[in-house]
């Protein structure tokens, strides 16, 4: 298990810890990240990280003041994020779901988040993934999903923007 920094925010140069599982986002594309979405939303709002892993995107969502939603369903990575959210004392809740189970659930409840950032494993259908968010219309208006993949895939749609390996496109919904 590794270690992490959190990197702006209320909880900025704070520890993290990152399950053995995860594939944590690389400091370059977080930092970019959070500069483009805090001139975007000076009022912050809801954010949702699905595939949360280490919950370094989710976390630092927290940190910088978003009402944080963190869903994963590996059973090691949800104990950390648990863990992380206690001793940082952030604005985060953590789900131990399937993307899918919450995404239905989420849509059912009419729930809405300004932010949705999904970072799927690599070796999964990304195209299918993205599509799952936008059909389950849990993104306010005016609202962004940013998705984050190997900088060779090419999303048809969106602002595309590469940090080395990876990638993110945002999507204006």
């Amino acid at each position: 298990m590794g270690n992490l920094r959190i990197l702006g925010g209320a909880a900025r140069g704070r520890n993290l810890k990152v399950p053995d599982s995860a594939r944590p986002s690389p400091v370059r594309l977080r930092k970019a990240l959070f500069d483009y979405l805090r001139g975007r939303y000076p009022a912050r709002g809801r954010f949702l990280d699905l595939y949360a892993g280490s919950g370094a995107v989710g976390l630092e969502a927290a940190s910088e003041g978003f009402e944080a939603t963190l869903v994963e369903s590996d059973r090691q990575a949800v104990r950390v994020l648990r863990e992380n959210v206690r001793q940082l004392g952030l604005p985060a809740r953590v789900v131990a779901a399937e993307v899918g189970e919450f995404l239905a659930r989420a849509a059912r409840a009419g729930e809405k988040y300004q932010v949705v950032f999904l970072d799927p494993p690599y070796d999964a259908d990304l195209n299918a993934a993205l599509e799952a968010v936008l059909e389950a219309g849990i993104v306010a208006d005016g609202g962004r999903v940013i998705l984050q993949h190997p900088k060779e895939l090419t999303v048809p749609f969106g602002e595309r923007r590469v940090y080395g390996s990876s990638a993110v496109t945002i999507m204006e919904v």
